[in-house]
């Protein structure tokens, strides 16, 4: 199978937050069904609430880079915690 035909997951923002999903982190590229849990519950720790900046919903399959709001994944170490 071709590498380069294959779509690169989509980046999600540095800022949400999750409770209900546990070892998922969220700055980095996931794929669509990663973090999906029913009873999940985001946030923006921007807002501290599930609404982001831009008054929009809050999830890892929205939180993408064509939100204004949208921060880049860091290249912070394993096991850091970078909270914005």
């Amino acid at each position: 199978m071709d590498s380069s035909n294959e779509q690169k997951p989509p980046c999600v923002c540095r800022r949400m937050r999750s409770k209900g999903t546990p070892g998922v982190r969220y700055d980095s590229a996931v794929d669509w069904e990663t973090g999906f849990v029913s009873t999940a519950t985001f946030w923006c720790v921007a807002t501290g609430g599930s609404v982001g900046p831009d008054d929009d919903q809050v999830h890892p399959h929205i939180c993408g880079e064509a939100r204004l709001c949208f921060r880049a994944p860091t290249e912070a170490a394993e096991g850091s915690r970078v909270l914005e």
